[in-house]
């Protein structure tokens, strides 16, 4: 199968034509980064049932009918990440700090997970109400200090990108807690700096950023690929 896969840079007044040109002139489907993952569903004909709750897609396809469907398949790729890294979900106590567009997008993945909490914290005690309120089917709960211990810690946030890391939750690690952070390579330096005093199970986002786009395959092509011996070399140098 011969694929053509390029970077645009699109001014986001352009968004929308550049859309449904490229669908126009026969194009299979698109990948969406930021910070066109909410404006671009102005672009589709269908939103999933996802797409319809974030109000955001990462993957732009079309359908037998020629109607171009916006997707998302964040979660999916870190739900299929933590299947391949033995990292369990169902019954666990997960956190996810941050409360922006990254975070959203993988927590009904989790939920479905059935894990036994599902807690959001963020600098910003603003943001969790409202992501409260918008995920209130999903049994999604402000973080509070106890003495319960977090199995899984995902990073949702900026903040590791800017100097060294820290979050007030010290209490509530330990050596068995999974850190996971959604950023991958040079951008979990400080993150994973920050976890290493509790425990050495700790991952970075390489694996769902893959797994994610496995998926955009999929809905492009109807073809899951094999993602099994991948080259990393480039995404972590």
């Amino acid at each position: 199968m011969e694929i053509d896969y390029q970077p645009f840079h699109i001014a986001q007044k352009d968004l929308i034509e550049f859309i449904k040109d490229f669908f126009n002139k026969g194009g299979h489907g698109l990948n969406i980064t930021l910070p066109h993952k909410l404006n671009c569903v102005h672009a589709a004909d269908i939103l999933s049932s996802e797409v319809e709750l974030l109000g955001a897609a990462n993957t732009l396809s079309k359908n037998q009918d020629e109607q171009i469907v916006a997707s998302s398949t964040d979660g999916l790729g870190l739900i299929r990440d933590c299947s391949d890294k033995n990292i369990e979900i169902s019954n666990k106590r997960v956190l996810i700090l941050g409360a922006g567009g990254a975070s959203q997008s993988i927590i009904p993945a989790i939920a479905r997970m059935n894990p036994a909490k599902l807690m959001i914290d963020n600098r910003s005690p603003n943001k969790i109400a409202i992501l409260l309120e918008k995920f209130s089917s999903f049994k999604l709960e402000p973080f509070e200090h106890n003495d319960e211990p977090i199995d899984l810690l995902i990073n949702a946030t900026s903040a590791a990108l800017s100097g060294p890391f820290d979050w007030d939750i010290q209490d509530q690690l330990n050596k068995e807690t999974i850190f996971y952070d959604l950023s991958y390579g040079k951008a979990s330096k400080n993150f994973f700096s920050w976890s290493s005093q509790f425990s050495k199970n700790r991952f970075d986002g390489t694996g769902m950023l893959i797994a994610q786009a496995a998926y955009s395959f999929q809905l492009w092509f109807d073809i899951f690929p094999d993602i099994s011996n991948m080259d990393l070399s480039k995404l972590n140098g």
